[in-house]
């Protein structure tokens, strides 16, 4: 079969494996309920997202992976309104609404302990709706056109599968039932966090997790591999006047996080620290369209190197500054 002819079946079936994941549903997260999701925003619109967009639109992830194939330009990050940037199928109108009303349209206080609970749980909640969407649309895609990848390219396709597979099978339910019990019970001392308050709009928004062990995890989950794996929340949330930044752990899990506890506001590095964090870790960052494009096409690929990557604090100057700090 020729390349190209190979490339015209790959596309095909990526294009009817994303259809099939768009009309998908699923259930609302809430343990209680049986109503399908919504597609929420887990940066809220007319809050984080206006405050940062331009014409109504922000950079942000790309979710479609027909067009991230397609695209001839593989940029990460594309110009989306705020109505699509930033969604995910987690919970129903009235669990999303009655949830996280305390943290929306301005109420976040970053000294809060509950708001901070709030910010942990719509970072988990985020993070358990992109896999389960995203196991089942890699089922789609291998049943669509594995038999068009090689070997190789299939051993690997199957087993980031199967790491995702274990998350919601033994990651995932014991988190969120530890963080309904903290919602019902409302024990905010079953969590730690180290929030502060930057005194302008940074012009980015993200809301993530990621593992506080960072290039060290999976050498710690190589000798933990039947405890679930440790993971921390960051929320940067930016509103007119000023940006809260919050990371958020389970205080089960504090002696893995000293390094979040001590970074401090004051410190001489802050904003490359901040700036490292939202794009060498967050899977869902949003930024202000015109300091975008103001970047040089070589800092956004380096950028772009350095997505998804673990890079330790020292690395921090590596990552080209898109903030306006």
């Amino acid at each position: 079969m020729r390349e190209s002819q190979r490339k015209k079946l790959i596309m095909a079936g990526l294009g009817k494996a994303q259809k099939k994941s768009n009309r998908r549903k699923y259930k609302c997260i809430h343990p209680n309920c049986n109503l399908d999701s919504i597609k929420s925003h887990s940066q809220q619109k007319k809050g984080q997202l206006s405050s940062i967009a331009e014409d109504s639109s922000v950079y942000a992830m790309r979710k479609n992976m027909y067009q991230l194939f397609n695209a001839e330009i593989k940029d990460l990050l594309s110009k989306q309104t705020i109505g699509e940037a930033s969604r995910y199928k987690g919970y129903c109108n009235a669990h999303d609404t009655n949830i996280f009303s305390p943290i929306e349209n301005g109420n976040l206080d970053i000294d809060n302990p509950e708001h901070n609970f709030l910010l942990l749980l719509r970072a988990v909640s985020y993070e358990y709706a992109s896999k389960r969407g995203m196991y089942d649309q890699k089922k789609d895609i291998l049943s669509q056109v594995g038999h068009l990848f090689s070997y190789e390219g299939k051993k690997n396709y199957e087993a980031s599968s199967y790491g995702i597979k274990v998350f919601l099978e033994k990651d995932a339910p014991y988190y969120l039932s530890l963080l309904f019990d903290i919602y019902e019970s409302e024990d905010w001392s079953k969590i730690k966090y180290n929030s502060f308050q930057i005194e302008k709009n940074i012009g980015v928004s993200s809301t993530t997790c990621f593992s506080p062990l960072r290039e060290d995890h999976p050498s710690w989950m190589a000798e933990n591999f039947e405890k679930p794996q440790p993971f921390i929340s960051f929320s940067v949330v930016p509103d007119a006047s000023k940006t809260s930044v919050a990371f958020v752990w389970f205080a089960e899990i504090a002696d893995l996080c000293g390094e979040y506890s001590r970074i401090d506001i004051n410190q001489e590095d802050i904003s490359n620290v901040i700036n490292t964090y939202i794009f060498c870790e967050s899977e869902d960052v949003c930024v202000k369209p015109s300091l975008w494009e103001k970047i040089s096409i070589p800092d956004k690929n380096m950028i772009y190197r350095h997505m998804g990557e673990s890079d330790s604090l020292s690395s921090a100057n590596r990552v080209p500054l898109v903030l306006d700090w």
